[in-house]
């Protein structure tokens, strides 16, 4: 096996997605939560998290969906074998539409991510030791219990939706934490998800169920969320996340084994090395301390600018995140263009290609001289970052 440093966009992309969920996963939602919920609905005695957390090892086929304005943009449908409580998660791509990565093993403290057709897999280290999911299943059961009780005047509880897409714990930037108001939870009754009862448990904002909702099914047995739907708009654009698991087993054990990679000799591992990042308080101190031309973007209205940062390492770049109350996107300027011509690009920036992804965090990139810029959205429109790409432009004298 050899191990290298990644030379491509690759590893910037990698390295931004990183930070970014690192941002909003340190963001916890903390709001008044109100409950709502039916005569019948159940008092749950069990100790939800640690029923969850006692799961010995789970095996299931998981399947995600996600449409736009009720089309189907991608399907992907996974060998899955995971442990609740933990990072460890082995998911092997059956079928998919929308492929990038045909394997993604985590042991917990690593993550793998492997591209058969490229013969390439990248390395990521994990920050935390484990994973809050049956933390956040238990505040929802507390809180519908409290509604049984008829007591909706306790302290404000941190209680989040679960994260939308499980493979890479993202989810839509207006839960990220900095939003103001209450949230509902309430109780949906149970219905059948592959031959197992699961209760169903709604969570939206009180004020604008249209911003964002999820609703989430949960065994009742074992309380592992067998089904999640997880909706939001922006931009005019009704975008839907859905994940299914099928052919449930669970107390498996999954040996350890299951968690550590075994690619063929050939292929090639990159190991991100850790940069050096530095925080400034505004776009001017930004751009006092470094040498590289910093971006000026047409900024929408209602952003707002929540970080500028320097990165550098094996790579020198510089960062812009804006945010309002239900989206970000993040400007990005490195100086490391890719190899070889864009490949199928339609949209120009400054008269350059630029590569434009219209997945769940959509992006639109492309080169300019002896640099690269990436601009990504978390609940942005790709239509949106390509007129933000095309304020950046290309500038004379890169």
């Amino acid at each position: 096996m050899v191990t290298r440093h990644l030379t491509s966009e690759r590893l910037v992309l990698t390295i931004a997605t990183v930070v970014v969920v690192g941002v909003l996963a340190v963001a916890a939602w903390s709001l008044a939560f109100t409950s709502t919920g039916t005569a019948d609905q159940p008092q749950v005695d069990a100790d939800v998290q640690q029923r969850y957390e006692a799961i010995a090892g789970v095996n299931a086929t998981q399947t995600t969906t996600i449409t736009r304005n009720g089309t189907v943009t991608s399907r992907t449908t996974y060998d899955a074998a995971l442990r609740p409580g933990t990072q460890k998660k082995r998911l092997a791509v059956l079928n998919s539409t929308a492929r990038r990565y045909d394997l993604r093993v985590s042991n917990g403290s690593t993550l793998w991510l492997y591209n058969q057709d490229r013969a390439s897999a990248t390395r990521i280290s994990l920050s935390g030791a484990g994973s809050d999911r049956g933390a956040r299943l238990g505040r929802l059961f507390a809180r519908l219990n409290m509604s049984t009780a008829a007591d909706d005047t306790s302290e404000p509880q941190s209680v989040e939706p679960l994260p939308v897409v499980p493979q890479s714990e993202r989810q839509p930037a207006g839960v990220s934490g900095d939003t103001a108001g209450s949230l509902t939870v309430s109780y949906g009754g149970t219905e059948t998800v592959d031959g197992r009862e699961a209760y169903v448990v709604h969570v939206a904002p009180a004020n604008d169920t249209a911003a964002y909702e999820q609703t989430i099914w949960v065994d009742t047995e074992r309380f592992f969320p067998v089904k999640k739907r997880t909706a939001w708009t922006t931009d005019g654009e009704r975008t839907v996340v859905t994940t299914t698991y099928t052919n449930v087993s669970y107390d498996t054990g999954v040996s350890e084994d299951v968690f550590i990679p075994n690619f063929p000799d050939n292929t090639t591992v990159t190991v991100p090395e850790g940069p050096e990042t530095q925080t400034y308080e505004s776009v001017s101190a930004l751009d006092a301390d470094t040498d590289i031309r910093v971006p000026t973007p047409d900024i929408p209205p209602g952003y707002e600018l929540t970080d500028a940062t320097q990165t550098r390492g094996q790579i020198h770049s510089v960062g812009l995140r804006y945010a309002n109350r239900t989206s970000l996107f993040t400007i990005s300027k490195y100086n490391r263009t890719t190899d070889g011509p864009e490949q199928n690009t339609t949209v120009t920036i400054d008269g350059r290609p630029a590569v434009v992804s219209r997945d769940l965090t959509p992006s639109v990139s492309w080169n300019c001289e002896n640099y690269r810029y990436t601009i990504r959205g978390e609940g942005v429109s790709a239509d949106r970052l390509i007129a933000i790409g095309q304020s950046v432009g290309c500038p004379a004298g890169e």
